[in-house]
């Protein structure tokens, strides 16, 4: 089978930047893996000058050189739609499989086409607050109606991401989680004292302020705790914010801030983080809770959209109130000093990781609805 994907690709694929590429990497890593595929990933680069194809040992990457027009404008018959389009047709593909906006330009009238919903930019920039947000939301929220509502074959992440597209369209929606590059599975577990983890795109819809308050409350009571925050500041406002709580609280011994890392670093900081901590105010399926359980590390986390539906409180982890600082440091006081309920909750994780995010399992479903998708259009 031939397939060509749309997503975003990283020229160093042990160095995604956000979610959308960590799943589109652990996708890819497992359809790699079957001798039957032949796998093209197609992406678009605003500051490539030429178009370029790379052979890797994945896929073949089909890096386009995109223009200056707005995403949102660009999406729906822009200049890199056109050239996503082209390409496509260049390839020949059997299924296409877009991971990324782009998809709401629409399906193949005559190529059978998945899409997979990873979130809602419109969701997204409430909570975030950056530029123009209150103007860019309802402008994604229409986007987003218009372009997943063209499709009849939609993938959902998680149950929250499927009820929100309930909303938007009638389509077909095949539930299919995310899957997590296989080596998370082979962390060997070293937990250090107290050392709590945090990781992602860092900005006021993660709410890391609230795991810094409550890893600052812990250290105030005399606790060993440390949080070590591994990403990248998306708003230099923020950055500004949070180094000016830190100093605040007087945190600067108990709070680091790592900056973006590697998947190879985030593995490490895995191995030796005893609790993995998550206050966002709004996620779909984030990734870096699938790679947490898969190591081992019991997940504090906010009670709020996808975030229930991975972790099972008191088994797998917490579930929290995103501004209850009380609540937090409690649940982590709780795994950072019960050696016997950090295990059991730790052994609980591993299992589900397992049964839910591993490569051969998500590569199973993914290839199963492919071929659903390709019997429907020999129908039509």
């Amino acid at each position: 089978m031939k397939i060509a994907m749309f997503s975003r690709w990283p020229a160093d694929p042990d160095q995604p930047r956000g979610g959308v590429e960590s799943a589109t990497i652990g996708l890819v890593r497992g359809l790699s893996a079957r001798d039957d595929i032949e796998l093209h990933v197609i992406t678009l680069e605003k500051d490539r000058g030429d178009d370029v194809v790379e052979e890797t040992p994945l896929a073949t990457i089909h890096r386009l050189a995109a223009g200056k027009m707005p995403m949102m404008f660009d999406i729906f018959g822009g200049p890199g739609r056109k050239k996503i389009d082209q390409r496509v047709r260049e390839i020949g593909p059997d299924v296409v499989h877009f991971q990324e906006t782009y998809g709401f330009g629409g399906p193949y009238p005559d190529i059978p086409t998945v899409f997979t919903v990873h979130g809602f930019d419109s969701l997204n920039l409430v909570t975030e607050k950056n530029w123009a947000w209150r103007l860019r939301s309802p402008l994604w929220k229409m986007a987003e109606k218009k372009g997943i509502g063209s499709h009849r074959h939609l993938v959902s992440i998680a149950p929250y991401v499927t009820e929100e597209l309930e909303t938007v369209c009638d389509a077909e929606i095949t539930s299919i989680p995310n899957a997590i590059n296989p080596q998370f599975f082979e962390i060997e577990s070293r937990p250090a004292e107290g050392r709590v983890l945090f990781a992602g795109w860092i900005n006021r819809r993660k709410n890391i302020g609230a795991a810094i308050r409550a890893v600052a409350r812990l250290a105030d009571e005399g606790r060993k705790v440390s949080l070590h925050a591994a990403g990248e500041f998306s708003d230099d406002e923020y950055l500004q914010e949070v180094k000016g709580l830190i100093d605040e609280l007087g945190a600067h011994s108990s709070v680091s801030l790592l900056g973006r890392v590697s998947q190879s670093v985030l593995r490490d900081e895995l191995s030796q983080a005893r609790v993995l901590i998550l206050p966002s105010l709004q996620e779909n399926a984030p990734m870096v809770i699938a790679e947490a359980m898969a190591a081992g590390v019991p997940v504090v986390a906010s009670d709020v959209c996808g975030m229930p539906t991975m972790i099972d409180d008191g088994q797998t982890g917490y579930l929290i109130k995103p501004d209850g600082i009380e609540g937090i440091a409690d649940r982590l006081s709780k795994l950072l000093g019960d050696d016997r309920l950090h295990r059991t909750m730790s052994d609980a994780a591993r299992e589900k990781a397992r049964n839910t995010y591993h490569p051969d399992a998500v590569v199973s479903a993914t290839l199963a609805l492919y071929e659903k998708v390709r019997a429907a259009y020999s129908k039509s």
